[in-house]
């Protein structure tokens, strides 16, 4: 009885640590890049300019942190993990542009490293209603 508590105990603590690898983003410490006009993240609006994306540990979900290259103004969003598309190379951030927003929709820190999807805000969900988007890719750093 003893023998087969012990394997499932070694058992579960393998597949948990496999889950954690595979299941989070490879930011590791952060992602820079700039943007020239005023973009959405969840329900925030933050003005154009320098921004660094961080992944915030000790939390029950993915979460990322994008705050200006200047410390302010700062937010955190939920994210999903997603799979980079083959043909994007390197670190790059991807918007979702529509007639009056720009909403960041996926940041890849890259090397064929998962990635991460931004939950939609209300400002996106309601452009997406009468517009479809169109993909706008802004090379990044990641550091």
């Amino acid at each position: 009885m003893k023998t087969r508590v012990g394997r499932l105990v070694v058992l579960a603590l393998v597949v948990s640590t496999i889950a954690a690898l595979t299941g989070r983003a490879q930011i590791t410490n952060q992602l820079d890049f700039k943007v020239s006009q005023p973009f959405t993240a969840g329900n925030a609006t933050l003005a154009a300019g320098s921004y660094v994306i961080r992944p915030v540990q000790g939390t029950d979900h993915m979460v990322i942190e994008i705050s200006s290259a200047s410390g302010k103004p700062s937010i955190m969003v939920e994210v999903e993990s997603v799979q980079p598309d083959a043909a994007q190379g390197g670190s790059h951030v991807i918007f979702n542009k529509y007639k009056n927003i720009l909403a960041l929709s996926q940041v890849f820190p890259g090397a064929g490293n998962t990635g991460y999807q931004l939950l939609p805000g209300h400002p996106e969900k309601l452009a997406a209603k009468t517009e479809t988007p169109t993909k706008q890719t802004v090379s990044s750093t990641a550091k």
